[in-house]
């Protein structure tokens, strides 16, 4: 999740500092404003023969700061972006959405799994197409009614899956039919604002974990390996753990069984990711990175963590798992190590090695931060989404649409 801030503008057909909604409904729709880019708006990169498209997103999301922070790279990308806020306690949502299309001559609608039904009754209503992408858990919940997601998956112009293991669970769902139309495309990180660091200013023997405090992101593995190192290694090894959740009660309880009070920190946070400026410092001052996942959090199942891209960047070696897309990402002993869930003893192998050789350590965070660069690039990859919306847009900007 990007630091970056937000500028939203305020709903459309409304002056700025009236309220955001008429009555009881607070349906709105909003455009970013322009100075949310920081720079002329002139010299952003347009999009030839782009129309106007429309992001349907479910109000309610948890994680609604990363589509903004997508729909800001493709407004730099020249792409002019109405969002649809849906509220699913009220009626008539895609009959809303299509009056509204059909107003703002909107040519398409890109959606995500929670909201794609939602787009699809508006490609009924008012002949415009429609794609949608796979987000999180919702992709799991979804799979209970696979007869819904392959007509949501045929009916769509295109698909994004934010990973290759994500594709190919919904291809296994749907069936290969519809893979011509089924795209990979990583969410990424805004690599500029991230500096690379390779080793100066790093203190020695010390390991950071970043991730929601839940049995999934395997901390108890963790710390159990530190507790090995300890009984193994004549050198302290200090870990700082930084989250919040469920589990937190049992990791305290799991520190002090393990007699690792002096050793363990566990900080509290409410973002998993995001670099504030505290998650930004402890990057920059630990030698390694710990993300031993037994499998990923709900809040990113199916893509890639945004905390294990950062680190990457920032020139943090990472040791995590062999799990979902994390190998899609890590290229072990080139990119990072990986190693089997839920098995302290290779996990601390892993890190004891790491500790023990600041030249493997320096040459790994090398070739992740290249690879970030190349792969996992915020404004690229969200070029190749906008080329995408702007090819279907220009497609359909004829078409005649009537809101029935």
């Amino acid at each position: 999740m990007s630091a970056r801030k937000l500028h939203v503008g305020v709903p459309h057909g409304r002056r700025a500092g009236s309220p955001a909604s008429t009555g009881p409904d607070p349906r709105g729709i909003l455009r970013l404003a322009p100075e949310s880019f920081g720079h002329d708006p002139a010299s952003r990169r347009r999009a030839p023969d782009a129309g106007p498209v429309g992001y349907v997103l479910d109000r309610a999301a948890e994680r609604l700061k990363p589509v903004l922070d997508e729909i800001l790279e493709l407004e730099r990308c020249g792409l002019q972006v109405h969002v649809f806020f849906v509220d699913r306690t009220l009626p008539g949502h895609a009959r809303w959405i299509a009056r509204e299309v059909g107003t703002r001559r909107i040519r398409h609608l890109h959606a995500h799994l929670a909201t794609a039904d939602v787009a699809r009754h508006v490609k009924r209503l008012a002949h415009v197409g429609y794609s949608f992408t796979i987000v999180g858990s919702t992709l799991h919940e979804t799979a209970r009614d696979t007869s819904a997601l392959r007509d949501q998956v045929r009916d769509a112009d295109f698909v994004i899956a934010p990973s290759e293991v994500s594709r190919d669970h919904l291809l296994s769902l749907t069936g290969p039919s519809v893979a011509d139309h089924v795209y990979r495309i990583y969410r990424g990180v805004d690599v500029e604002r991230l500096p690379f660091c390779a080793e100066s200013g790093r203190a020695g023997d010390s390991v950071l974990a970043i991730g929601p405090l839940v049995q999934a992101s395997g901390f108890d593995d963790l710390i159990d390996a530190i507790g090995i190192l300890r009984d193994r290694r004549p050198t302290p090894v200090r870990l700082t753990i930084v989250g919040a959740g469920a589990s937190v009660q049992k990791l305290k309880a799991r520190i002090l069984s393990r007699r690792l009070a002096d050793r363990v920190d566990l900080l509290g946070s409410d973002a998993e990711s995001g670099l504030a400026a505290p998650l930004s410092a402890l990057m920059r001052s630990h030698s390694l990175m710990a993300l031993p996942y037994r499998r990923l959090p709900g809040s990113c199942a199916g893509g890639v963590p945004d905390v294990l891209l950062e680190a990457m960047a920032m020139g943090l070696p990472v040791v995590s798992t062999a799990v979902d897309g994390i190998s899609e990402v890590i290229d072990d002993g080139w990119t990072g190590r990986l190693v089997a869930p839920r098995d302290p003893q290779w996990l601390a192998g892993a890190l004891e090695t790491l500790l023990d050789n600041v030249r493997l350590r320096v040459r790994i965070a090398t070739h992740a931060r290249a690879e970030v660069e190349r792969s996992f690039d915020q404004t690229h990859n969200a070029s190749e989404l906008a080329r995408l919306l702007s090819s279907v847009a220009a497609e359909t900007g004829s078409c005649e649409r009537e809101v029935v």
